[in-house]
């Protein structure tokens, strides 16, 4: 890879670039609703039959405490109005929630006492104003909708209170009760979320479930897949791979699927490792080896410019047998080829369930590898899944149920959709027909990205795939069809931008370059409402993304940011040559943000605890104000979710044309943070990332060199963000 003509320039922060914020003093006290003596009525009767829940569950399993659901109004969903004057640590604290509005709060029955009686005399302008938000109050019901008859093994998962030695209590009577049903059990050792995987019961036990207090969901076990390959997609001729160069250091991915067949000998010269987690009657090479030969060579395959040069070499965990695996033990694998290859950054999973995800909860296996990617400082890479109940036209005339399916919905993982690399049934560079969309729960834009992955065309009824090439298990030529061929090609681009950056490299930041080339690209030219499918759109090779061009600069920031003290670069240098005779800024602005938040498993809607936000504009009279727009302000959720949604997501970009001009003098960079009711922040800190580029309209102007004068003039610490000699393909 050739080095880039003008390399992006990493801004350190220094000290006094950090201020202590004013403090929010909150919201008014007048209610949201009247609140009538029928309307209190309604909510003790609610409280009756939760306590009656209550009752069930203790007698059941064991435990005196459950959770309930507090819906609140949809205008006071806002942190200022949550009603924590009635549901606090005297009564049944909040400690999750089940999606838009709807809170988990932790009931007992002395809580329940405290609460009936406050309710019945609220009487104060706080009080009133609390019980002014409340919609309802109803007993939880446990997601069970994934669970059949056949008594196949489960994935049952209990509630994790704000109470450690309630917890444990919660985890003994609950695995006393498997033991007492002779259940066949083992316990996930993830502190995230608490997990069993239940695989020998009887039919008895699983009756009982939606009445066990503790549990809070359960999924199949055997719930991951991938799409059938077909033998007709091979062709005669043996496919050429490229071998690696032996002067050459390859990044290597962890490619968690079904194994790289042994009998193709140009894909083994590629894999560097592997670990096998099938029974050996149940192993089938086929889609592993496939995904394997798109890592190591797509460009080589498909003669297309659009493919990446990017190459990287494959440690293989073989997981899928016969196309199917297991969530408990692909997750199992992980952690344990993770701890012996800790130099793995990047993991590729091309596999995911069949359904779409729900909007109510973070799926199971997304928050289990959320916590993978936190424990080994990792960036997975994962296929959005694929829609088979219909062929969907574009732009889609029909509302489909084709929501990303699990664990796409992970927030820590790049999630990637497919584009049609050829005209079919849909154009070249749309959507292909079968490729998921977002939003996942916390109203998160899924997927974050789009690569090629195949089209379809319908000859007399017949859905024929057009497919991306890549090799079969004996080595022959063979084209397919699905999310699970994008997303290798992504995988492999991240890890050479991992490699690329040296010391430097985090997850946050190979996210941040990737999104921000594809949204500059080709995201922020596409219409909003179809950004459900593209994410930020298709990004380009590693000399691309680290490339600035004459008429442009791009400036990468890295820091922490917390409650008490936010960042700021001020005053923000703008070069010279983009100031029209009047003295406006006629330019171009694109910004990207990528931050780490924490995350709260027990939380669906409110799984992000902070929210960052970058402010970039207007300087005068002691005030800021922010003159570069999110892109994601415009979409098509309804209007309450776009303000509460993108606002806490942790992908924001902005973007902003000033074709006339602006009149700013005094520009400022800001970065700001917001923390969810009832989470700590004093101290937490939150690593981001921050990529700005300025660019002249006409592309014309010097702005990079005009640029690099101006921050050497401001004696600001800058590095060339990649600066290790680059190797050529």
């Amino acid at each position: 890879m050739s080095t880039p003509k003008n390399p992006i320039k990493h801004v350190q922060f220094s000290t006094t670039d950090y201020f202590q914020p004013p403090v929010n003093t909150g919201g008014s006290s007048t209610p949201l609703k009247p609140v009538t003596a029928e309307f209190r009525s309604e909510l003790l009767s609610s409280i009756d039959a939760v306590s009656h829940s209550l009752e069930v569950g203790t007698k059941i399993g064991g435990v005196n405490t459950c959770a309930a659901v507090v819906e609140l109004e949809k205008n006071a969903i806002a942190k200022t109005h949550r009603p924590t004057a009635l549901f606090n640590d005297k009564t049944c604290p909040f400690f999750g929630d089940q999606g838009y509005g709807k809170f988990l709060v932790q009931v007992n029955a002395e809580g329940l006492a405290v609460l009936r009686d406050k309710i019945q005399k609220a009487a104060t302008k706080s009080a009133i104003k609390a019980l002014s938000t409340i919609k309802g109050i109803s007993k939880y019901t446990p997601n069970l909708d994934c669970i059949g008859t056949d008594l196949e093994p489960i994935i049952i998962r209990l509630f994790r209170y704000r109470d450690d030695k309630l917890n444990l209590v919660v985890d003994q009577k609950f695995e006393a009760l498997l033991n007492n049903y002779e259940a066949k059990w083992v316990k996930h050792p993830s502190e995230s979320v608490r997990l069993y995987k239940v695989f020998s019961y009887p039919k008895s036990l699983l009756e009982l479930l939606p009445f066990i207090s503790s549990v809070q969901s359960a999924i199949r076990s055997q719930s991951i897949t991938v799409k059938p390959m077909s033998d007709s997609t091979v062709q005669p001729e043996q496919a050429e791979l490229s071998e690696p160069l032996d002067d050459r250091l390859y990044p290597i991915i962890g490619v968690v699927d079904s194994g790289v067949s042994s009998d193709c000998p140009a894909i083994q010269n590629w894999v560097v490792g592997s670990k096998c987690y099938v029974p050996e009657p149940l192993r089938n090479f086929s889609h592993g080896t496939f995904v394997s030969g798109l890592v190591s060579n797509s460009f080589l395959f498909n003669q297309d410019v659009r493919f990446p040069l990017s190459q990287s070499k494959i440690f293989s965990v073989e997981v899928l047998g016969d196309g199917v695996g297991d969530v408990f033990e692909i997750i199992n694998a992980m952690h344990e080829v993770a701890q012996e290859q800790p130099h793995i950054k990047i993991w590729n999973l091309s596999l995911g369930s069949s359904s779409p995800v729900s909007l109510d909860e973070i799926s199971t296996m997304a928050l289990m590898l959320d916590e993978f990617q936190d424990k080994y400082d990792c960036l997975c890479i994962v296929a959005a899944g694929n829609y088979t109940d219909s062929l969907r036209s574009w732009p889609p005339i029909s509302k489909l149920n084709d929501g990303v399916s699990s664990p796409a919905d992970s927030v820590r993982a790049i999630t990637v959709g497919a584009l049609a690399h050829i005209d079919g049934h849909v154009l070249n560079e749309e959507p292909s027909p079968f490729s998921r969309k977002g939003p996942v729960s916390n109203y998160i834009q899924k997927p974050d990205l789009v690569h090629f992955g195949g089209n379809l065309l319908s000859v007399g009824g017949m859905p024929i795939p057009l497919g991306v090439n890549s090799v079969c298990p004996l080595g022959n030529k063979r084209n397919d069809i699905g999310t699970s061929f994008s997303t290798p090609i992504i995988a492999t681009v991240a890890a050479n931008i991992y490699q690329q950056l040296g010391e430097r490299a985090s997850p946050n930041l190979v996210k941040a370059l990737l999104i921000h080339n594809a949204n500059m690209n080709h995201g922020y030219k596409l219409d909003k409402e179809h950004k459900l499918y593209y994410g930020w759109g298709l990004p380009q090779d590693i000399n691309s993304i680290a490339e600035v061009n004459d008429f442009e600069t791009t400036l990468a920031f890295q820091g922490h940011a917390q409650k008490s003290f936010e960042v700021e670069k001020l005053p923000f240098p703008i070069p010279e040559c983009l100031r029209t005779e009047e003295g406006k800024v006629r330019a171009e602005f694109f910004i990207t943000l990528v931050y780490q938040p924490k995350l709260d498993p027990n939380r669906a809607f409110e799984y992000c605890q902070f929210d960052v936000n970058v402010g970039f504009g207007e300087y005068k009279d002691g005030s800021f104000s922010s003159k570069i727009p999110r892109q994601q302000e415009a979409h098509s959720f309804e209007s309450e979710l776009i303000k509460n949604g993108d606002k806490w997501s942790p992908i924001k970009v902005y973007y902003k044309r000033f074709s006339n001009g602006t009149n700013i003098e005094n520009w400022r960079l800001r970065v700001s943070v917001l923390d969810r009711e009832g989470v700590e922040a004093q101290g937490v800190q939150i690593p981001f990332t921050i990529l700005i580029t300025i660019r002249d309209i006409d592309k014309e102007k010097p702005v990079y060199n005009e640029m690099a004068k101006l921050i050497d003039a401001y004696n600001w610490e800058v590095s060339d963000l990649v600066v290790e000699q680059r190797i050529k393909i």
